[in-house]
């Protein structure tokens, strides 16, 4: 894409009335435009991040076997009226009566809807369980619409409702999905709790909440008199391998900062020594201070071994000297090895009850319920069970804010030079800054090239073929949170490479023009 042939619409400024990083960084990159409180339009630089992040959830729902349907936005009043939510809502829904009098509602969820749809379309327990899923707009009349995308009138959902012949079935695919779901916000690389919830407004019995955890200012710090390194998002823990003569003498564990260490796991890793002490940190490192060096640290024979779940953070932050300096696995740090090392595994469900969270500010980004028969009896469907015997139906709904998983992904990736998209959802992979394109031939030629082949490699390009100074698109690619760029000038094509910088490290590096598709193939991933 050129930029001459697209919506640029970047802010310089700080926008007024805006509290929330994400809001001012959404409104500053062109993402979102207000159109009244609480409604926005995306723009398209918002929309291509919108339709990435679906696409991720539609390939991990359907994969599991989910339908992916459409309900409607309008709902007759009575069902809600029927289910006793009409009062429960209040003046949050927004209703609507049309020219022959009939009242309805503009959705904020589909409960109602899908339990009457089904009623008439599932007759038998040997078509259950079931599952349904959408991805479309949702409304709310919000009594005070603010932080931008967080708390508005209209917002994008994920929904999921699931069907069942028992409570037991029920809980098995409600202990899936509770898995599904961390694996879209792991693929999102979202730092999260999980928490027991209120399912007041839904019915049902049990319920869990999603919530991205906001980084207060300065977050990264080293903790002092304790056994870790706090970081963005790993601990690392340092103990002593059995045989200190060894080429290795100490070990660092690196796990996820949600996870906690499983002992009983350690107990069985041959080179660890027994009983296990955890070594603390000033007296591991008595002079790490301000000279702290996370990369020498790990470097300085030490065995590496990192939890599985390790892999799916594709790097870290760690504060020093007021400067935030990133580490990429397997390019600044190689692990010795790969092992399950975490209180976290296949079938477990993590529940994070520690009150020390409460004071943190966090986004819910998803929300799933238990709601049992509440819906099935409320208009009396039944089928019968294996046994010949009527009964109602269970069912589980399942939740995930859109909006909101873009709004904390900001607020968790950003500096002061705008957003840090994951890769795998930054609006474009790649951009291109040509230096002075049209009075160089050279350059253009060169340009225009490697435009040519990343798209003919399926790789995402914005390409700037603006008349601005270079100082005017390099801010705005660093603004709107491109993760990887190309720089051409006429001295480093006259020497045949080009300039290729990192956003998430903020540098740049010499590349031979031949090796840079094969270097970017292999960087994306």
């Amino acid at each position: 894409m050129y930029t001459k042939k697209y919506l640029l619409s970047t802010l310089k400024e700080k926008p007024a009335q805006t509290k929330t990083i994400s809001h001012q960084l959404m409104l500053r990159a062109g993402i979102i435009r207000m159109l009244s409180a609480g409604i926005y339009t995306w723009l398209p630089t918002g929309y291509r991040v919108i339709k990435k992040i679906t696409k991720i959830i539609q390939k991990i729902m359907n994969e599991f076997g989910a339908l992916e349907i459409c309900l409607p936005l309008l709902q007759p009043k009575k069902f809600w009226d029927q289910s006793g939510r009409n009062k429960l809502y209040g003046a949050e829904l927004i209703k609507i009566i049309n020219r022959r009098k009939k009242q309805f509602v503009l959705s904020p969820t589909h409960e109602e809807v899908i339990t009457y749809i089904m009623n008439y379309e599932i007759n038998s327990y040997k078509q259950l369980p079931i599952i349904f899923y959408q991805i479309q707009k949702k409304f709310r009349d919000e009594k005070r619409p603010q932080f931008g995308i967080i708390r508005s009138v209209e917002f994008l959902m994920k929904d999921a409702y699931s069907f069942h012949i028992n409570n037991k079935s029920l809980k098995k695919t409600y202990h899936e999905i509770f898995k599904i779901y961390l694996k879209i916000f792991n693929k999102l690389n979202l730092i999260f709790h999980v928490n027991i919830a209120d399912a007041t407004t839904m019915g049902g019995s049990i319920s869990h909440e999603f919530n991205a955890i906001i980084p207060k200012k300065n977050q990264q710090k080293l903790l002092k008199n304790f056994n870790y390194i706090q970081t963005k998002e790993i601990k690392i823990f340092f103990i002593c391998t059995k045989n200190t003569k060894n080429k290795y003498p100490y070990i660092a564990l690196i796990i996820n900062s949600e996870y906690q260490i499983n002992i009983k796991k350690l107990k069985n890793i041959s080179i660890i020594n027994q009983p296990i002490k955890f070594l603390e940190i000033k007296k591991f490192f008595p002079k790490i201070g301000n000279n702290l060096n996370i990369k020498n640290i790990l470097e300085n024979k030490i065995y590496i071994i990192a939890d599985t779940n390790v892999k799916k953070i594709p790097y870290f932050v760690i504060e020093k000297h007021k400067n935030l300096n990133s580490i990429l696995w397997n390019q600044d740090i190689f692990f010795n090895n790969f092992l399950d090392i975490s209180n976290i595994n296949n079938d477990e469900i993590i529940i994070n009850n520690n009150k020390n969270h409460s004071s943190e500010k966090k986004i819910e980004i998803g929300h799933i319920f238990q709601l049992n028969t509440k819906y099935s009896e409320m208009i009396n469907k039944k089928i019968k069970n294996k046994t010949g015997k009527n009964t109602f139906m269970h069912m589980g709904c399942y939740g995930i804010g859109i909006n909101r998983i873009i709004a904390a992904i900001i607020e968790q990736n950003h500096d002061h030079k705008g957003i840090l998209w994951p890769s795998c959802i930054a609006p474009f992979q790649v951009f291109i800054i040509p230096i002075k394109i049209n009075k160089s031939n050279l350059v253009k030629k060169y340009s225009k090239l490697l435009y040519k082949n990343l798209k003919n490699k399926n790789i995402e390009t914005l390409f700037d073929n603006r008349s601005e100074s270079f100082g005017k698109m390099f801010a705005d690619m660093n603004l709107i949170g491109i993760p990887h760029g190309i720089i051409i000038n006429l001295n480093s094509v006259k020497k045949k490479y080009i300039e290729y910088y990192s956003r998430v490290n903020n540098c740049t590096k010499k590349i031979k023009i031949t090796k840079i598709i094969k270097f970017l193939q292999k960087t994306i991933k």
